[in-house]
């Protein structure tokens, strides 16, 4: 009886010794699963899709060479909770990450952001293209700028013209949660803190509108480079304003030939060519930084009513059609 139980008692204990030494096999097999593919290796993006759940991320992450086991990895994340909190968006990895450092920055959400960067004086087909390069298709850009938009500004806005001006040149953050409509919407908030109710003030008391000064600074942003000139460019437009002259810009003039996507020539005939027809043209034909502002916003007081931009990069400015003439034969 006491040899029965004594052998009974022995094959317990070695049922139990194998059990815990398969469990230390597994467990170690498990941690060795979860080690870095690689020594080195370039980090690369990986995107975790919307309706992705973690054995398709893992099966993403074992096809992109970043993990070595999909079922060590989904063991890893299911044991820690990880699961619900694995986070939508493009993240940067490499193959010298373990597993569960892949796992823990997935559930972080520390998804990998872009810059978007609007230089001054960028037109909106500009800003499309860049918005492109930064992952924002323009088919959604296109819908996202003919969409209503809320922004108070815009009321003073014709109906007939687009956002062209209105999204503010600045820098923008763009992570997996960006869409066209957020960037645009962001762009146009910016607009709003960065152009205030004291543009508008100055701008009313030259005799404009929020959209009209807008317009001016456009014109303003593409004509001249050089800040010191820019007051004074925008008093000529203004001062030819007031006098009923065209402005004869040809800045917008080729603004007009690529809305018309033709030649361009200092007669197209298009509302926006200041130099056939008077007046300012309908809309901006840029996004005008603060310089440009400022300068449409505090115009110079000067006597000059005419300018051109030299092949020197100068600007030259007369008081009569003979020095501007002059200026011409001299400078062009």
């Amino acid at each position: 009886m006491i040899k029965r139980r004594s052998h009974r008692r022995s094959i317990i204990t070695a049922v139990a010794v194998v059990g815990m030494i398969l469990t230390c096999g597994l467990y170690l097999g498990y941690r060795l699963q979860l080690r870095p593919v690689a020594a080195t290796g370039p980090a690369k993006e990986f995107a975790v899709a919307a309706g992705d759940n973690a054995p398709r991320i893992a099966q993403h992450l074992l096809d992109a060479g970043l993990i070595r086991d999909r079922t060590a990895f989904v063991t890893y994340v299911n044991f820690h909770g990880l699961r619900p909190r694995l986070k939508v968006g493009r993240y940067l990895l490499a193959p010298t990450q373990s597993a569960d450092q892949i796992a823990d920055t997935l559930a972080s959400g520390h998804t990998l952001t872009k810059r978007l960067t609007v230089p001054e004086g960028y037109r909106l087909t500009q800003i499309e293209t860049a918005a492109a390069a930064v992952g924002i298709s323009q088919a959604d850009f296109k819908a996202a700028l003919s969409a209503p938009h809320a922004q108070s500004f815009l009321t003073g806005k014709p109906a007939s013209v687009d956002l062209e001006g209105y999204l503010f040149p600045d820098s923008y953050q763009i992570d997996s949660t960006t869409t066209a409509t957020t960037l645009v919407n962001d762009m146009l908030d910016t607009f709003g803190k960065r152009v205030g109710p004291e543009y508008v003030q100055t701008f009313t008391a030259e005799g404009l509108t929020l959209h009209q000064g807008l317009t001016l600074a456009s014109m303003v942003e593409r004509e001249v480079n050089i800040p010191a000139d820019r007051p004074i460019v925008a008093q000529i437009f203004l001062k030819r304003l007031r006098l009923g002259q065209t402005l004869g810009s040809d800045v917008t003039a080729h603004y007009a030939a690529e809305l018309l996507g033709v030649p361009f020539s200092v007669d197209i005939d298009s509302h926006y060519n200041t130099r056939r027809y008077p007046g300012l043209p309908p809309g901006p034909i840029c996004s005008p930084g603060l310089s440009a502002l400022d300068a449409a916003a505090h115009p110079a007081a000067t006597d000059y009513l005419f300018f051109l931009s030299g092949k020197d990069g100068k600007t030259y400015f007369a008081k009569t059609l003979a020095e501007h003439n002059q200026n011409i034969a001299k400078h062009l």
